[in-house]
């Protein structure tokens, strides 16, 4: 029983930190912009335990994130977008593909990110 205890427990040790590690690196997604034009936005992130980093850019600019947070495969975090525009994003990671949705205001957008392959 002891020794099936501590497989459990060495397991979740060194799974969680293997799936916050999952969304480091390069994303990709494509919105359509206010003047009707897809805008394609690019995501970098990096966990570090279990705060999540990174930058958004795009044609119209960018900048980081902030609030971010990752809880296994689910993330959070917020993007100022000047002019009082605050995003809310919540998503889930699966795989080579990020599920968000970005609320701003009472509109809610769904984008699916990929993962830059390098």
């Amino acid at each position: 029983m002891k020794k099936s205890i501590m497989a459990i427990v060495v397991l979740i040790t060194f799974a969680v930190p293997s799936i916050c590690a999952e969304i480091d690196g390069q994303w990709i997604g494509v919105v359509d912009g206010m003047d009707g034009k897809p805008l394609e936005l690019t995501y970098r992130f990096k966990a570090e335990e279990e705060t999540l980093v990174g930058l958004i850019e795009s044609r119209l600019g960018g900048g980081p994130i902030s609030d971010g947070k990752i809880d296994g495969k689910n993330i959070e975090f917020t993007l100022n977008a000047g002019e009082n525009i605050v995003i809310i994003n919540n998503g889930t990671l699966s795989g080579d593909e990020i599920h968000l949705f970005e609320t701003i205001g009472k509109e809610k957008i769904k984008v699916v990110l990929k993962r830059v392959k390098r």
